[in-house]
């Protein structure tokens, strides 16, 4: 894992220290690792980790609205986080709780929107077990090529 995570949190660094679209991923299966390896990232590298679905005052408030929360609206909430993040990046985990909520055509435009943020004050990892590499790529445009990082299915 120590190698993975050299080369992830260097990879990952790289694309969220750019000046524009600073949005990077962290992509495979359930079970792949993803959530070790986020965390291992922020406890290593100072990187602020947020649990989006554990953590109170995040996915709880959509109780009761979450049939209408909109791809938009998670694009202005993480907007909304990364400006309040005192740590260089911050890694969101459990995203798929809203996007599994959502058709192919929102998926689709909330991973092309999110690729693409512009000026964000803060790096952005996205940790996601919804879309494996073929399936992320298929929602994307072909000019899209995001920074991102793909674990297998097996756990490490």
């Amino acid at each position: 894992m120590s190698t993975l995570l050299e080369r992830a949190g260097a990879q990952l660094a790289a694309c969220c220290n750019q000046p524009r679209y600073r949005t990077a991923w962290i992509l495979g299966a359930p079970l792949a690792g993803k959530s070790t390896l986020a965390r291992q990232l922020c406890e290593r590298y100072s990187w602020q980790y947020l649990n989006y679905t554990l953590e109170p005052g995040y996915f709880d408030l959509l109780q009761g609205r979450l049939e209408t929360y909109q791809p938009d609206d998670l694009l202005s909430d993480l907007r909304s986080w990364v400006g309040a993040c005192e740590r260089p990046i911050l890694l969101v985990d459990e995203l798929d709780a809203t996007l599994a909520c959502w058709p192919v055509d929102q998926r689709r435009l909330f991973a092309h929107q999110a690729s693409r943020l512009p000026d964000l004050p803060h790096g952005l990892v996205l940790a996601s077990g919804l879309f494996d590499e073929a399936t992320f790529f298929s929602l994307l445009p072909e000019s899209d090529k995001p920074t991102y990082i793909n674990l297998s299915g097996a756990p490490q």
